[in-house]
Order: structure tokens, then C-alpha cells, then sequence
């Protein structure tokens, strides 16, 4: 007997039923199915990650940024958090503008608003903070539209890269070192061109006042200026032997009005920045606010 047609036949069997049992029983995937993340709605003083901001929009370009410890190096933290009504507008609900978010930075920097008359805080007396930021506007991303989410923060972040360090009350109490301060990389200080801090330069700006041309006016800002760094900076001697020099730079404005940071943009063109800066070629590597009796930064 022939066995070849039979043996030929048991293989075209088991070919056809390992082609159909699959059919039947489904394709089946190797792998752990996982939840996907949403971001929860974003709270005042969160630290974020992957920040993004997309200056034409004023928003985040695309992802949805990661809540950090404000120990970890961020790269922005919310300032205001409110509430925004879905609509069909492109790019989003009302926002308020960033002028406006801008402004809301003294309140979380622990500093009396625009309007308030006297003390700015018990650290600045009657100055302003200078600090090195940029802010803009977060919204919900598309997964958290679909989960209803509607709101709208507003973000400080830094010009030079990452915070390091939480700035919420940065100004409010006792001075402490300050991740967004503002330095210049020379001794002459130009409105909007700064360095982070943790490079070279040679002054680093401590405050602001309107002010005019008066050399009386100056006279008086130079005293309450010399107080001031000594109060931000921790030393009853801010110029420490003479390594240091502390100066008022009397600055005008003639593109529009100061940001943010560089002082108020108002009552007038000209400004007071209270300084302390190298008194020789030698330059700085960290900001001294906070620093009290540490050594000093040199490069």
C-alpha cells in the first residue's frame, strides 16, 4: 500500500488547521497593558519639567510638563492658577495677557503689588526685586481637554535655563540665595542683556527705583542702595574690605516700558539699579544675594 498519499494528507491537515485556529482564537500579543498619565490640574508653586513655551501663542508648544520637587534643577513654576471657560476660539479660552501675567510674579516673589505704597517687603524697604524671568501661559494639553480639564496657569521661567532652587516668598522674609538673580557681565549695566549668575560677570543688579537726573535723588539712593545690598546680601559690610563696590546706575528706558524683573514700567523713563559688582578685573561665579559670611564666588 501506498503511504505517501496518506502521509501527504496529514500534513495538508495540520497546515490548514494551524491557518485557521488563529481566526478562531484571536492573535495574540506578547506585553502588560499600561494606564496613560494625565497631568492633574497644575497647583501654585509647582516645579514643572519640559516647559516649552511658544512665544506666538503665548503657550505651551507641545507636551505636557513633568511636576518636580523645587529641589530638582525646573525649568518654570506656576505663579496664578485660575479657572477658564471651554470655548471654540483657536488657541484657547480668555487668557489674560502676559503683561498682566507678568505682574503677578511680586505677589508668589513675596513683594507688595504695583500699587501698594511703602515697603516692597521687609527686605527691600522701598525697592524693587530685580530677577532674571520670562513668563507665558499654560493650558491643558489635548488629553486633558478630553478629561474636561479648563484652565489657564501662568509660568516664570528663566532666561538662562534651569531654576535651581524654589523662588515662592524669594523676597518675602529673611534674604535667601536667589535662582533667577540678575547679573551683567560687565560693569555697566544695559536694559535686557544679562548672564546667568553661574558665569562670569562683573555685577550683579540688587533692585530698582524710578528715578530722575537729580544728583539729590541719587545722593539719597546711593545710602539707602548701600543698605539694601547689605540687607540682601547678609553682611553688615556688603563692600567686604573693598573687593566689592556698591553703585546706583541711573538708566533710561527708550524702548517702551521696563519688563518685569527690570523694574516697574511706570512713572516715568528713568530708573535706579542698585549694584554690587568686583571692584577689579577679577569676576563672579555665583550670585551673592543670601551669601552672608560664605567666601565670596570668584571666577
Amino acid at each position: 500500500m501506498d503511504r505517501r498519499p496518506l502521509g501527504i494528507g496529514v500534513v495538508l491537515v495540520v497546515l490548514a488547521a494551524a491557518l485557521v485556529t488563529p481566526i478562531f482564537s484571536g492573535y495574540r500579543i506578547g506585553g502588560t497593558a499600561v494606564a496613560v498619565q494625565i497631568a492633574a490640574q497644575p497647583v501654585v508653586g509647582d516645579c514643572l519639567l519640559d516647559v516649552r513655551l511658544d512665544p506666538g501663542s503665548a503657550g505651551v508648544a507641545d507636551g505636557q510638563p513633568t511636576v518636580v520637587p523645587c529641589t530638582v534643577p525646573h525649568h518654570g513654576e506656576i505663579i496664578t492658577q485660575t479657572a477658564a471657560a471651554p470655548t471654540s476660539r483657536p488657541g484657547g479660552g480668555q487668557v489674560p495677557s502676559l503683561a498682566a501675567c507678568a505682574k503677578t510674579a511680586y505677589s508668589y516673589l513675596g513683594v507688595h503689588p504695583l500699587d501698594w505704597v511703602g515697603q516692597r517687603s521687609v527686605s527691600l524697604d522701598s525697592w524693587w526685586p530685580a530677577f532674571a524671568a520670562d513668563f507665558g501661559m499654560l493650558r491643558p494639553g489635548p488629553p486633558q481637554r478630553r478629561l474636561g480639564q479648563s484652565w489657564v496657569a501662568c509660568v516664570m521661567t528663566s532666561p538662562h535655563g534651569l531654576i535651581s532652587g524654589g523662588t515662592a516668598h524669594l523676597y518675602g522674609g529673611t534674604p535667601r540665595p536667589s535662582p533667577i538673580a540678575l547679573c551683567s557681565p560687565t560693569a555697566e549695566i544695559v536694559l535686557y542683556v544679562s548672564v546667568s549668575c553661574d558665569q562670569p560677570h562683573a555685577t550683579e543688579i540688587v533692585g530698582w527705583r524710578v528715578a530722575d537726573q537729580s544728583l539729590a535723588d541719587q545722593a539719597t539712593f546711593e545710602q539707602s542702595c548701600t543698605e539694601l545690598v547689605g540687607r540682601m546680601i547678609g553682611r553688615t559690610n556688603p563692600g567686604v574690605d573693598g573687593a566689592l563696590r556698591v553703585s546706583v546706575a541711573i538708566i533710561r528706558s527708550t524702548d517702551g516700558p521696563v519688563r518685569e524683573g527690570w523694574g516697574p514700567g511706570h512713572s516715568g523713563p528713568y530708573r535706579a539699579a542698585c549694584t554690587i559688582g568686583t571692584a577689579g578685573p577679577r569676576l563672579l561665579t555665583g550670585s551673592l544675594s543670601g551669601l552672608g559670611d560664605a567666601p565670596l564666588p570668584w571666577n
